[in-house]
């Protein structure tokens, strides 16, 4: 994340989770249900911005092993008095290389997350060399829309300063297509669901999600 996100999720951490629950934010719910689908017990996952570890509760208590990474001191905190991860990591997903070994895990997962860093291409690239080739990477990502604000940075990424600080990185699907597709990952899953809904400008925001196999990581 821009150091100025990191900092702030770190003077949220302790408050996080009690912002999201089960019926708001259901991502942790469609990434399971994708892997379920895929992946043979117990699978070893790495999760991608970790934080307080929201996402990978389904997974551990379906019977995953947990490997966490993130760049939030305090997140980490949280979440390593949950008992989910084997190993936490603390690491600035926005400077690879990760401290991992390549082709170590089954799958990575990603959940809330991409609209918060840029640029993701590298992040991508790292889950191809960090996961076996015939692996999963299932992640999701904020729908282009609602982009008055936002200014294109890129072909397919806009970047907007919420009134919070937090930069936030909006990718066209084309976009997050074509990067899986350069780095050998082949989409097999895809869905769409109700990310938040900003009450006072009575606006919905939608994610999706993807579940996509890497065919090859050379």
């Amino acid at each position: 994340m821009p150091g100025d996100n990191l900092k702030l999720a770190n003077d949220f951490a302790f408050d996080y989770d009690s912002t999201i629950s089960d019926e708001t934010w259901i991502g942790p719910q469609v990434i399971l249900k994708m892997l379920d689908s895929l992946l043979q017990l117990p699978a070893k996952i790495l999760d991608l911005g970790i934080g307080t570890g929201a996402s990978s509760i389904p997974l551990k208590k379906e019977g995953h092993v947990i490997t966490g990474i993130d760049g939030s001191e305090k997140m980490l905190e949280v979440c390593r008095q949950k008992n989910i991860a084997e190993e936490l990591i603390l690491f600035d997903l926005e400077s690879p290389p990760f401290p991992l070994k390549s082709n170590t895990f089954d799958a990575a997962v990603s959940n809330g997350v991409f609209h918060l860093i840029h640029p993701i291409l590298p992040v991508i690239e790292e889950v191809k060399r960090i996961i076996k080739p015939g692996g999963y990477f299932v992640f999701t990502f904020e729908k282009e829309s609602h982009l008055e604000e936002s200014k294109e940075i890129e072909p397919g990424i806009w970047e907007k300063k919420t009134k919070t600080g937090v930069l936030t990185y909006k990718h066209s699907s084309e976009y997050i297509f074509n990067k899986l597709q350069e780095n050998n990952f082949k989409p097999l899953l895809q869905t769409e669901f109700l990310g938040y809904v900003n009450k006072e400008f009575e606006q919905e925001f939608y994610f999706q999600a993807i579940a996509a196999q890497l065919i090859s990581n050379r």
